[in-house]
């Protein structure tokens, strides 16, 4: 998510027709990003009248029962009564804990008011007038727990659909300068946190998804303490990502993203142009920002899997991040 220094308002808020049975969180936005329209994008036709609000045609009982025929609709028809004598293939799933690394988003997470609107909720149907519940979102794409593709800083660089499925799942790295952000709330990953991380835990993974624990994530909570703007220098006071850190990380160490649990891979204080994002994402690598609960999984050990969204040329979108131990 790219920083700009011009001073919004944070957002609070969202529309008022916001059902009242979905979650509220808390989330962040980044400057917009123009991109061409290509023939290789969707085309949202309006959807047949068959297909518009209002009653399912195809949830009906009746309709259900009417179209099959007299031998499927014989109880036990459909298969044999009695089970398979052959055993169910074996599928090993990982042991241990499984970790949720991601906010829930809501219109109330605070945004970058001047370049990224609230996300908006709408019920678009419910299950006593329409047979079944359904919510049309609204929400730009760097909001919430998000990834930022390459294509966010690079014209040329990989769009959020084309980042291949390798890369999202990747061994976690957190490196914790929780301490010194509650002191200095504009302070920076550097090259020496790596290194004393490195001598700790040994050398960064390969393919790590390297993940900055700021205690940033608790924030959220606060009205106000998540983009910390500070009115009097018209500044955000959010930890970030060193410049030469970044440039570390892509070009001496071989991860496949950065992530940290502040609203931005740049420090908040720092001036218009996001350095970090110019470093990190032009190197073919992905970022992950606003994550959450890295205080809950280990240094080194946990695989990272990254829900990316697939919409097409996308500079990126929110994701579900998840952290087995």
């Amino acid at each position: 998510m790219a920083v700009m220094t011009a001073p919004p308002a944070v957002q609070d808020g969202g529309p008022s027709d916001v059902p009242s049975d979905v979650p509220s969180g808390m989330p962040s936005g980044v400057s917009r990003l123009s991109i061409p329209r290509t023939s290789s994008l969707p085309s949202l036709a309006p959807a047949p009248a068959s297909r518009r609000i209002g009653r399912c045609p195809v949830c009906n009982p009746q309709t259900i029962a009417a179209s099959l025929t007299p031998e499927q609709g014989k109880s036990g028809s459909q298969g044999p009564a009695e089970p398979a004598e052959r055993p169910a293939p074996r599928v090993t799933l990982p042991t241990g804990s499984v970790r949720d690394l991601t906010h829930v988003v809501g219109p109330d997470w605070p945004v970058f008011d001047l370049y990224v609107k609230p996300m908006e909720i709408r019920r678009l149907a419910n299950l006593a007038e329409h047979e079944y519940n359904a919510l049309e979102l609204t929400y730009n794409e760097h909001i919430g727990t998000h990834i930022d593709a390459p294509l966010h800083f690079d014209d040329d660089g990989l769009s959020v659909e084309r980042i291949p499925a390798d890369s999202l799942v990747a061994p976690l790295a957190v490196v914790r300068i929780g301490d010194r952000a509650a002191r200095d709330h504009v302070t920076e990953l550097t090259v020496d946190d790596l290194l004393r991380w490195e001598s700790r835990h040994g050398r960064i993974p390969d393919r790590a998804l390297l993940a900055v624990d700021n205690g940033w994530a608790a924030r959220i909570n606060t009205p106000g303490a998540f983009l910390n703007f500070d009115e009097k220098d018209g500044l955000y006071r959010f930890p970030g990502i060193s410049v030469e850190a970044a440039a570390f990380l892509v070009e001496e160490r071989s991860v496949v993203g950065v992530g940290t649990d502040s609203p931005s891979l740049d420090p908040g204080s720092r001036p218009a142009d996001p350095y970090t994002h110019r470093v990190i994402l032009p190197a073919g690598r992905y970022g992950v920002e606003c994550l959450a609960g890295l205080d809950t999984v280990p240094d080194v050990g946990a695989v990272a899997v990254v829900g990316a969204p697939r919409h097409a040329g996308g500079t990126g979108g929110p994701a579900r991040v998840l952290a087995f131990l």
